[in-house]
């Protein structure tokens, strides 16, 4: 069970799987606040809401207090589930409704770039992401809470192996495009002419050999000012932004 505390995030979740909400707590009333909305929402579902005073929780070391305060509310709410690959495909690949996007992320491993990552593919109307099974951050609260929605929003799908999973699309008419900061190709010159799947590489290493040579196509994001490089979260984002042409 995850604790969830983005009323955003909360609110999705009642949205999308009413069933999976189990329990909702304000921890004090949350008139005119997006937590008042949330109460208001799960009362329709049939979720139970209650209110009390604000929760202690032990505080680190070397605060010169026992406890603190923790946020306005929060939500009891199961674990959002992976959908089989065959699914992903479904949600987009289909030209008479125009070209689609999928990200697919190589062994991205902190749940802040994770949750990031969700939130932009729902801002972006992304048909869906792709995550490897080894070496990835697991869905947990911390992206719930981070992508404010997008996990809910966005079907996802774990793979054991990402090569084989690019091959796969490609056999769907949907190109691979690996970012690659040695590629010649600036993917702000990238057409919006066919479906294409995002490849974006952990943060550490960038993408894996193997991923690499199997993409279609290899671009960079060079930089346009004194900061030579970005995080992968906001590295999605610029190249979101380039590909979607928003």
């Amino acid at each position: 069970m995850l604790e969830l505390r983005n009323p955003h995030s909360v609110m999705a979740a009642l949205e999308m799987r009413p069933n999976a909400v189990r329990s909702i707590r304000l921890n004090a009333k949350q008139s005119g606040t997006p937590w008042d909305d949330v109460a208001a929402f799960a009362h329709k579902r049939g979720v139970n809401v209650t209110i009390g005073p604000a929760e202690q929780k032990p505080q680190s070391r070397g605060r010169g207090r026992d406890t603190e305060r923790v946020g306005a509310g929060s939500a009891q709410v199961e674990p959002p589930s992976p959908v089989p690959l065959a699914n992903l495909w479904k949600a987009g690949n289909d030209k008479a409704n125009g070209f689609g996007v999928w990200l697919a992320l190589d062994q991205v491993q902190d749940p802040q770039n994770l949750g990031a990552i969700f939130r932009l593919a729902g801002f972006f109307g992304v048909k869906g992401v792709i995550m490897t099974k080894d070496k990835s951050a697991p869905v947990n609260a911390t992206v719930c809470d981070v992508a404010t929605g997008g996990v809910e929003y966005i079907p996802f799908a774990i793979v054991p192996n990402l090569a084989q999973t690019i091959q796969k699309a490609q056999k769907l008419d949907i190109w691979a495009l690996g970012t690659c900061e040695r590629s010649d190709i600036n993917i702000r010159d990238v057409k919006q002419d066919r479906h294409w799947m995002l490849v974006m590489g952990n943060e550490g290493d960038g993408m894996r050999r193997l991923t690499r040579e199997t993409c279609d196509q290899l671009v960079s994001l060079p930089s346009q000012g004194r900061v030579p490089s970005l995080n992968v979260a906001a590295a999605t984002a610029a190249c979101l932004t380039a590909l979607t042409g928003a």
